[in-house]
């Protein structure tokens, strides 16, 4: 299957131990535009790799506020596959037609006895996010608002370090701790400082750090 042999599961692996794995797996699904893939009504207790296309996740609240996006060779669900915790904080829409491969509970627990190596590069993948989510939340913590506001552009952002703004600025104002007049103005002053670039409701994320 196409670019599976990178997936993170298959570091350090020989190529014939990643074919013989791949050879394994279920077919990967289609999902039109605007499908929800991955949600707690429609969670397929799997981990998802993106073979093509692009999909976003947001809250399950109300507000339903944006989180983060994926694209092609990236996986969500790792941290759910394996949890009894039925309370989702986010689900996953295809933002445009896409593909995605599920590699189900059932199959990484086999994966991982007949590679342990799989079942050490799940735990660092993990980690990996882990540790992000620990910074992310030392400066959503950090009282500066526009430090915090960046933060949340950076987290969100695309590879093209694109983030979208979402329609309801008085549910970001609320998970962010700031008021929405303090949004605008920190939008507004981090524009002046050359940090991003808002164009409609596209922000690109020209630096990544404050020095204040």
């Amino acid at each position: 299957m196409e670019n599976l042999a990178d997936i993170f599961l298959f570091k350090g692996l020989e190529n014939s131990q990643k074919e013989i794995i791949i050879s394994k797996l279920k077919k990967p699904i289609k999902f039109k535009k605007g499908e929800c893939i991955y949600s707690k009504q429609n969670f397929p207790n799997a981990i998802g790799y993106i073979i093509k296309g692009e999909a976003y996740a947001v809250t399950n609240n109300q507000n339903s506020l944006y989180m983060k996006s994926f694209s092609k060779g990236d996986c969500f669900g790792a941290a759910a596959v394996f949890s009894n915790d039925e309370n989702f904080v986010s689900s996953i829409t295809a933002k445009t037609d896409l593909t995605v491969l599920f590699i189900s509970e059932n199959e990484l627990k086999q994966i991982f006895m007949d590679y342990p190596q799989t079942a050490l590069n799940y735990i660092e993948f993990l980690s990996d996010k882990i540790r992000f989510l620990n910074r992310r939340l030392g400066l959503l913590s950090s009282g500066k608002a526009e430090d915090t506001l960046l933060n949340y552009l950076q987290a969100t952002a695309d590879d093209k370090n694109e983030a979208k703004i979402p329609n309801n600025m008085t549910c970001l104002s609320k998970t962010l701790g700031i008021s929405r007049a303090s949004l605008y103005r920190c939008l507004e002053n981090l524009e002046k400082g050359g940090f991003i670039l808002k164009e409609k409701n596209i922000i690109k994320v020209i630096k990544n750090e404050k020095n204040s």
